[in-house]
């Protein structure tokens, strides 16, 4: 189980990356940008967390 520091770390990085997303960053360089190593891994840990992938997000939000 992971340590609270390291799960709230996390999901500090999973609200940027929303953010981003929402602003219309592409997905790659939102994961990039709030500290994902790749797209996969920020869809693997978004979908565990809001219960959707960031592209349904972006979708959802109006983004390209």
């Amino acid at each position: 189980v992971p340590s609270l520091p390291r799960r709230y770390q996390r999901l500090l990085r999973l609200r940027a990356a929303r953010r981003l997303i929402g602003q219309g960053l592409p997905l790659g360089e939102a994961a990039a940008r709030a500290g994902f190593a790749d797209q996969s891994h920020l869809t693997r840990w978004f979908l565990r967390t809001f219960g959707l992938t960031p592209g349904a997000y972006r979708e959802a939000v109006g983004g390209r």
